[in-house]
């Protein structure tokens, strides 16, 4: 049977949720090993191995896997990625059979704060050791699960702009996610790091609540101003109690409805794993920091015909969007692209590539491949072979690659 499993990771705590959006289940970022044996513990029990002296603990782990790492226990060094293998396994082990290895019918979706290649491929990596099937895994970020959480509501609560604050230890950001009802719909995300961060300790004593609530009142007032909202949403640790943020509670809860769900990313991952399996489609194109904001094509001509060449469409994962083409040169040495904004599709922006550096042959001579694959986010890296023309015409072995940078066309 399959599991639905969405998992919220961060350095300070992780969030689970199986089977259930209406259950997460809280724990620390922390793993240790016995110091005597292979025996791993993770969480409270990790810090209760430590405390009881058996243990040794490793903290901060995304931190960990984004530097490469290591970590030295009982004599054996341990890379990042081992380190992280070692607390999913745990992580992954069911209530019900703790010694079940089986991970193959898991559907894993995780949701991290800042999902760049490298992170991913990591992640990725130290996941698929625990038997997760490679189909079944997907990493997004705390935006896109942001969304999909969403737009699983009634519509009433995104109708409108919908805003988030979430709140945990050092980490306070703001989300935004508005949507759009046109030809195509689509939901546009984005988030943003406050500097008005604190400890959650502070919450410990009365005068500390107070100055956290005038923060997060100061906040909220310069985030949401007097902009009309379906729904505000909070979430992370630091809201499971709101008793401290009257002044803040007082200003979002004015001519808005507000929901708090501490949980929310790993749930939003839960169910987005859960559509997946379903083979549900996405209402709503999604764009945010995990999916391209634009579609782009190249222009060709098919059979004495121009068109375009679709090389990807807005609202794929730009980390899954690797593309190949062969052409052949027909009296022209560049090829035209075009950047079609979802937000503004009858202005679309046009961009050439220029391949005049490659050599000079005789009309439909020379054969050109073209790869594309996404830097980040925002940039498009396209490379352009000289494949030359069988033997008549051998291939130069020459390469142009330009970079198309979408963060103002779109």
């Amino acid at each position: 049977m399959s599991r639905y499993i969405g998992i919220s990771l961060d350095d300070d705590y992780t969030n689970v949720c199986i089977n259930d959006e209406t259950v997460t289940k809280p724990l620390p970022t922390v793993i240790a090993r016995n110091k005597k044996d292979d025996h791993w513990t993770v969480g409270e029990e990790a810090y209760k191995e430590t405390l009881a002296g058996v243990g040794v603990i490793v903290d901060k782990l995304v931190s960990l896997l984004e530097k490469n790492g290591t970590a030295t226990i009982a004599r054996v060094k341990y890379t990042a990625t081992d380190i992280v293998f070692h607390y999913f396994q745990e992580l992954l082990r069911t209530e019900e059979d703790p010694k079940e290895e089986d991970r193959s019918e898991d559907i894993v979706v995780v949701t991290i704060r800042k999902p760049s290649r490298s992170m991913v491929e990591k992640l990725r990596a130290a996941i698929l050791r625990t038997g997760v099937r490679q189909e079944h895994l997907h990493i997004i970020s705390h935006t896109e699960s942001f969304a999909h959480f969403v737009l699983h509501q009634d519509t009433s609560l995104y109708n409108r702009k919908v805003g988030m604050f979430e709140l945990n230890n050092q980490c306070l950001y703001y989300y935004e996610m508005r949507v759009s009802r046109g030809t195509r719909r689509y939901a546009l995300l984005g988030s943003e790091a406050e500097t008005e961060a604190f400890n959650l300790d502070i919450l410990k004593t009365t005068s500390g609540g107070k100055i956290a609530d005038r923060i997060l009142a100061t906040v909220a007032e310069r985030a949401l101003g007097k902009d009309s909202y379906s729904s505000v949403f909070l979430c992370g640790r630091g809201f499971r109690d709101t008793n401290f943020a009257t002044n803040f509670m007082n200003f979002v809860c004015n001519r808005r409805r507000v929901l708090i769900e501490p949980g929310l990313f790993c749930v939003g991952a839960e169910i987005y794993a859960r559509n997946l399996d379903e083979g549900k489609s996405e209402e709503y194109t999604i764009l945010c920091d995990t999916r391209v904001g634009a579609d782009i094509s190249a222009r060709v001509v098919v059979n004495e015909k121009e068109e375009n060449l679709s090389i990807v469409k807005a609202g794929t994962s730009w980390m899954d969007s690797k593309a190949t083409f062969d052409f052949i040169e027909d009296d022209q040495d560049y090829i035209d692209f075009q950047v079609t904004s979802l937000a503004n599709p009858r202005r679309p922006v046009r961009l050439r590539m220029m391949l005049d550096s490659f050599p000079k042959r005789e009309n439909r001579t020379t054969r050109i491949r073209m790869s594309t694959e996404f830097v980040d986010a925002e940039t498009l890296r396209v490379t352009v072979q000289d494949l030359g023309f069988g033997d008549l015409f051998p291939a130069s072995g020459r390469a142009i690659t330009e970079e198309i940078d979408l963060a103002d066309k779109v």
